[in-house]
């Protein structure tokens, strides 16, 4: 009897828990980059010059997620983190802690908790932080609201030893993140900038190493249409006192068709007054070509010509598309995908100039084909003659293959070619692949 009991009880047990909406999933990432020795002994030898290992793992359950990410690279493990993504009640919960391996030191946690009362967002941020190797702490909080009535938009938030949420939408300002919301302030994926050359993570930012959470700033954001016209008024305020006020007029229409001023601003602070114009060209869409034209403003009212930037030419037929890119002036260069960029760390250098065909298509059993076979050319627009490197000033050519092997685990590799090199031109070859469940 005692055992049917004990029976009975464990499968109402079992099929309670099963009836649970409940998932596991993840993604495990990893990329080798091999160099070539050119000098020294081991000439023509391969040596690795990057690792990069990424694991997500990530548990949900009765609407909440509990994840977990690890990094690893050359010298081990360099970063680890988790997230916490939830609801109780009305209010929705996040939060993020993250830990550098490397030192080993405790480094950030960040927590967000946001509720809708009567159609107004309201949110509130805490964080932790480290301010030094040796640990220095130091936190601080935000609280913040939005709210929608008809056509007019209104955000405000308080800051007190921090900064992030609004105060990063205000770097956009006029134009005033439409998307904005809670998932823009905890999105919290540690991601590699090329610009920078580093990896970075997490959304708020404590300004100093104190644990006590004085004011800091707060910042007021009104967004309304006016006529034709986009309106919105921003102002803040400090512990140095009013910082100032920023009238915005967006996308104005002069009926020229193609030459409009997309933003008028006029800021006041207690001593000065600024007007800053921003005239653009609105030209209609090519068949398959992309100029990038600009304006050439003097000041707030003088255009004394217009200026061709870049040209990118696209076209695409039965999975295969053809690129091509002229650079002239403005951009740092092209992306080894062929894309323009204003940072010089994510450019091929002296290429100015460059032709690619990409390729996709379904593979076996679910999965996916893509590849790529792009090279680059210094055409001596912008970039200083580099010595002669063969047919057409070639610099680089870049090739990647990616297969899909069912619908979750992929390989790809690559290879690059760079004619100044001794050792046959071949200057990195990349291995890797994605397994995802």
């Amino acid at each position: 009897m005692k055992k049917a009991l004990v029976l009975s009880l464990a499968l109402v047990l079992g099929l309670g828990v099963a009836s649970f909406a409940q998932t596991f999933s993840g993604t495990w990432s990893t990329d080798i980059v091999l160099d070539i020795n050119t000098v020294g002994p081991q000439t023509n030898s391969l040596t690795v010059t990057s690792f990069t290992s990424i694991l997500n793992a990530t548990y949900a359950i009765s609407g909440w997620t509990f994840g977990m990410n690890t990094f690893v690279g050359t010298g081990g493990l360099f970063d680890l983190n988790f997230d916490i993504n939830g609801t109780l009640g009305a209010f929705s919960f996040a939060s993020f802690v993250d830990f550098d391996t490397a030192n080993p030191a405790f480094e950030d946690w960040e927590n967000v908790a946001q509720v809708s009362i009567a159609g107004v967002d309201i949110w509130a941020a805490f964080a932790l932080q480290e301010f030094a190797a040796t640990p220095v702490y130091g936190s601080g909080w935000a609280i913040g609201g939005h709210g929608v009535a008809g056509s007019v938009e209104v955000w405000a938030q308080a800051n007190f030893n921090i900064s992030g949420g609004l105060t990063d939408m205000f770097a956009y300002w006029p134009d005033l993140e439409t998307n904005f919301g809670f998932a823009y302030m905890t999105d919290w994926d540690t991601y590699w900038s090329c610009s920078s050359q580093a990896w970075f993570s997490g959304d708020w930012a404590v300004q100093t190493n104190s644990c006590v959470a004085t004011f800091s700033k707060i910042l007021i954001a009104v967004k309304a249409p006016l006529a034709c016209l986009d309106f919105g008024v921003a102002t803040s305020f400090s512990c140095t006192g009013w910082d100032g006020i920023t009238f915005g007029l967006n996308n104005i229409n002069l009926g020229a068709g193609w030459f409009q001023l997309d933003d008028l601003d006029i800021t006041f602070t207690p001593t000065s007054k600024t007007v800053s114009t921003d005239f653009t060209l609105t030209f209609g869409s090519a068949v398959c070509v992309t100029p990038y034209f600009d304006l050439n403003q003097v000041g707030n009212n003088v255009i004394d010509g217009i200026t061709l930037r870049a040209l990118l030419l696209s076209f695409k037929y039965d999975g295969v598309t053809l690129k091509a890119g002229e650079l002239f002036s403005y951009y740092a260069g092209f992306t080894k995908a062929g894309a323009l960029s204003t940072y010089a760390n994510c450019v091929v250098p002296n290429a100015d100039e460059f032709i690619g065909i990409f390729y996709s298509s379904d593979a076996c059993c679910g999965g996916s084909l893509t590849a790529s076979f792009v090279t680059f050319f210094n055409g001596g627009t912008t970039q200083s003659p580099s010595p002669a490197t063969g047919l057409f000033d070639m610099v680089l050519m870049v090739a990647n293959v990616e297969l899909g092997i069912g619908s979750n685990f992929s390989i790809r590799t690559g290879l690059e070619i760079d004619p100044a090199m001794t050792t046959g031109g071949i200057s990195a070859i990349t291995l890797g692949f994605t397994l995802s469940w």
